[in-house]
């Protein structure tokens, strides 16, 4: 791959330079954790953290630091996802043990993820790409879920595969040059596919796994010992599943290093992600769980590709993000078409993405994740539980679900009504002897109080309009605890 670097002007090539030196001084954010509770991540000081991620799987190993001739600086993408409420980006550090970046550094000598190719000096191999990247996401306050490779595009006959210890060894490399950045969340797997024998259900994949995670935590502790010993206190670790409505949970639930799930519904226009997300919450021990790939914006249904025509909308990825949230989700990792594979000028991908992704970033959907975020936030959330209990009666079919969540302690209850059919409520799940009631419009982020109830017995609520893209979400308070409007924060 031909350097791009060589075609920069020089001002330009300074610039970017002093940009890079500056965002090494930036301080470091705080270490996220799993509550006590395994429901939850919240901030080394305990803080609450929404999870609200975006997808970008490519971009590590496809960005520019600056203007290039078929897109612009990667700053521009960290902004906007900042400036949107964003606080995760998705990403794989590199994709098999074959992967370059933009400017033709190959990340491996002799394609072996235990030889790293490191090249004496600033920004001459791979690995400045990467440390540069890292350090951009955290001078724009964004972690990282950050996977150590795209575990389907490893072939089971990679050395890795067949001798954990090479696993193991590219763990430590990893775990170490990045023990210090508390920004990074380290996702193993990558859409595994089991037909191929790529899941960990193949048994060495799933040695392979566990030696990754091993060698990650390991470097993070200053431990050099391949012993099956590690301790994963001081590391979050979570696992992307296969797609179909799978869990991380599934096969891996039990496993020490796993601290919370992710989910993999599949971009499709017909879902009920709702189900998935309510059997990981079931499950024993608690950990926390959301929904880490579904219904990509402008996405064609993987299941129907060469129906270019219909695209999944910004109401099918509203339905995704309320849905697992309702259900227990701890956030929600939303997606679009043009940033999975960094669709670059001039490029057309699989499955309908053929929009630049610096020509995307004011999608309709992602302004949509941020009024999720800031109605999560506008109300006590570590004491969220999902709750249908809460709706009496509802519509029947499964695409109509009324999806409800409050507080444990009752001072709120929030629904979500997909299409704006009716349901009913009992009031009782609610404390105080009074509601206050508010609709809040997912689309505009904005809430209008409608009525103050006694709270007895149920009583039917009727969004103000229905059918598709009329999604609504009711927000019932106890009136005594004089809450602020719905998605109106602190």
């Amino acid at each position: 791959m031909g350097t791009q670097a060589s075609i920069l002007k020089p001002l330009a090539a300074m610039v970017f330079l002093l940009i890079i030196a500056a965002s090494v001084e930036g301080g470091d954010l705080p270490a996220l954790r799993v509550t006590d509770n395994g429901r939850f991540l919240v901030t080394e000081d305990g803080s609450p953290f929404f999870w609200l991620g975006d997808t970008a799987w490519a971009v590590v190993h496809k960005h520019t630091r600056e203007q290039a001739p078929n897109q612009p600086s990667v700053l521009q993408y960290f902004k906007s996802r900042a400036d949107k409420g964003f606080n995760v980006i998705q990403c794989q550090l590199v994709q098999n043990a074959a992967t370059a970046d933009a400017y033709g550094h190959e990340a491996f000598v002799d394609q072996r993820f235990d030889q790293p190719r490191l090249v004496e000096g600033r920004d001459n191999d791979y690995w400045d790409t990467a440390d540069w990247f890292i350090a951009q996401a955290k001078a724009h306050g964004l972690y990282l879920a950050l996977l150590p490779t795209w575990f389907d595009a490893v072939p089971n006959d990679d050395p890795m595969i067949e001798d954990p210890s090479i696993a193991y060894r590219y763990g430590h490399f990893i775990g170490a040059r990045y023990r210090n950045q508390s920004h990074i969340v380290w996702v193993l797997g990558g859409d595994p596919d089991r037909r191929s024998n790529h899941d960990v259900d193949h048994p060495p994949r799933l040695a392979a796994t566990r030696a990754l995670a091993e060698g990650i935590a390991d470097a993070k502790n200053g431990v050099d010992r391949f012993d099956g010993k590690a301790d994963y206190s001081t590391s979050l670790m979570t696992y992307h599943p296969r797609g179909g409505g799978q869990s991380s949970s599934r096969l891996l639930h039990n496993e020490d290093w796993l601290d919370f799930n992710m989910i993999q519904t599949t971009s499709h226009l017909v879902f009920t992600n709702y189900k998935t997300v309510g059997d990981d919450y079931a499950k024993r021990p608690a950990k926390p769980t959301l929904e880490a790939e579904v219904a990509y914006e402008y996405s064609v249904d993987l299941g129907r590709q060469k129906e270019l025509d219909k695209r999944i909308q910004p109401w099918h990825v509203r339905k995704a993000a309320y849905w697992n949230v309702f259900a227990g989700g701890f956030g929600f990792t939303y997606g679009h078409r043009s940033y999975i594979a960094w669709v670059r000028a001039g490029e057309s991908l699989r499955y309908g993405a053929d929009i630049p992704w610096f020509k995307s970033l004011d999608a309709p959907g992602a302004f949509d994740m941020t009024h999720l975020r800031d109605l999560m936030e506008s109300r006590p959330f570590l004491t969220r539980v999902p709750d249908q209990t809460i709706v009496a009666e509802g519509p029947a079919d499964p695409l109509d679900y009324v999806a409800a969540t409050r507080s444990s302690d009752g001072s709120y209850a929030i629904l979500y009504f997909p299409t704006g059919k009716p349901a009913t409520v009992r009031m009782d799940r609610i404390s105080g002897a009074n509601v206050r009631a508010w609709w809040f419009d997912p689309r505009e982020g904005k809430a209008v109080e409608f009525g103050l109830f006694p709270n007895s017995g149920t009583k039917q609520f009727v969004p103000p309009s229905n059918g598709q893209d009329n999604d609504w979400v009711l927000v019932l308070d106890d009136a005594a605890r004089n809450f602020s409007p719905p998605g109106k924060r602190g």
